[in-house]
């Protein structure tokens, strides 16, 4: 029972973290490019170059990534598990299970605090479009 219960307040969790992260977008400085175009326009700009870049193959996420970080924290977790349940004479199955589950389920919360991070080449991509543009990126928000 106590399985069912961590089970439904993981995926709590997980609902919860998911719905705080939206994707990132840049945040402009407002120079004398942006007053003149308006934001809406810069709106529009930064969302042709969003556009291009993932055309280009520079896309936003790297999902593989992040499953690889899960997994291998679940691995890590588990081989910590079984030692620390032989070492205290416990069942090595059961406690390689549990270290397991909770290193996955902690990596799988942080991974998806990351998810609104835009790659670095994404990123880079659309900067560059915008410096074109005329615009200047302070940062991504």
């Amino acid at each position: 029972m106590k399985w069912n219960r961590a089970g439904a307040l993981l995926l709590a969790v997980l609902i919860l973290a998911a719905a705080g992260c939206g994707p990132k977008r840049p945040v402009l400085y407002p120079n004398e490019h942006l007053d003149a175009v308006g934001m809406q326009v810069a709106q529009a700009d930064i969302d042709d170059c969003i556009i291009k870049a993932e055309r280009a193959g520079a896309t936003a996420t790297d999902g593989g990534e992040a499953a690889g970080n899960v997994a291998r924290s679940g691995a890590i977790g588990a081989a910590a598990g079984a030692v620390f349940a032989a070492i205290m004479g416990n069942d090595v199955g059961l406690g390689a299970a549990a270290t397991g589950g909770a290193a996955a389920a902690g990596s799988a919360v942080n991974e998806g605090f990351k998810a609104g991070d835009p790659a670095a080449i994404h990123k880079n991509f659309v900067d560059r479009c915008l410096r074109e543009k005329g615009y200047e990126v302070i940062g991504w928000k």
